[in-house]
């Protein structure tokens, strides 16, 4: 009954870090959502891809550091909503039910969401070759699969970037205003994957540690709450990673550290 209870309430957590998705009845994407939330999975690409993602060492994260990076507005009617979890495992989700897929949520067979659909469900279905991964299709399967993970009896919970204020603006300026390093001895980062509904790919990070950044500045005085990872051993990183490239560094030097973007949720047992 106990962890019966404080599973509730961490999903009640989740909940309120992911209200803007909605919860409940199925609703699949509209043409134009669709359009809109693939216009989203470029951003976030091309960003990664980006020098000015925010990619810094751990030693940059002190007050009165300045990055340029993005916190975009999220429309709420635009995100794929969360289905309960026996709704979510009535629904086939694998590369074999590919067809049936495109047949049940009425999409063409050489659409832009045909594509993404078979991205995300051969991503899931891909065996990792280090870390460990899982692909969640409701809020529940995500909160009891990292349980899993971390520990039964494990304390933990779920964060993730917010901003205050509205901007429309790509990238600006922020300065640090308050730097705190989160107690944690493991972390599982979960990121949402474009499809007909709420999907999210979840793998542990290894040697991380997580640093809570209060951001201020942008155009409008704009106030973020952000989360930044550090990968405390990079030896395993591809020598060309664009972290190296923009900071200068070779691998298993330094700790490298990057901003996480909104919408991704960052699970932390502590």
């Amino acid at each position: 009954m106990a962890l019966k209870f404080v599973s509730l309430i961490l999903l009640s957590n989740i909940l309120l870090l992911t209200c803007d998705r909605g919860y409940g009845a199925r609703k699949t994407s509209t043409e134009q959502e669709w359009q809109q939330s693939r216009s989203r999975e470029e951003e976030k690409k091309q960003l990664m891809e980006d020098p000015k993602l925010g990619y810094v060492t751990i030693n940059d994260l002190h007050v009165g550091k300045t990055i340029t990076i993005q916190v975009p507005t999220r429309v709420p009617s635009s995100l794929p909503h969360f289905l309960p979890r026996e709704e979510a495992d009535s629904i086939p989700f694998s590369v074999e039910e590919f067809p049936n897929l495109l047949q049940l949520f009425s999409i063409s067979q050489h659409s832009p969401q045909a594509k993404a659909i078979k991205r995300a469900l051969e991503d899931c279905e891909s065996k990792p070759i280090k870390e460990v991964k899982f692909c969640a299709t409701s809020l529940e399967f995500m909160a009891f699969s990292v349980r899993a993970i971390f520990g039964s009896q494990a304390p933990f919970k779920v964060v993730s970037t917010t901003s205050f204020t509205k901007s429309n603006t790509l990238l600006q300026n922020y300065t640090f205003l308050e730097v705190k390093e989160l107690p944690t001895s493991m972390t599982v980062a979960c990121h949402d994957l474009p499809y007909p509904y709420a999907v999210f790919y979840c793998h542990d990070l290894g040697d991380t540690k997580v640093f809570e950044i209060s951001l201020g500045g942008g155009e409008h005085g704009e106030r973020v709450t952000a989360f930044f990872i550090c990968h405390m051993d990079t030896s395993g990183f591809a020598p060309d990673h664009i972290a190296f490239r923009v900071l200068g560094l070779k691998p298993g030097t330094t700790p490298v550290c990057h901003y996480v973007f909104p919408g991704s949720l960052l699970w932390v047992r502590y």
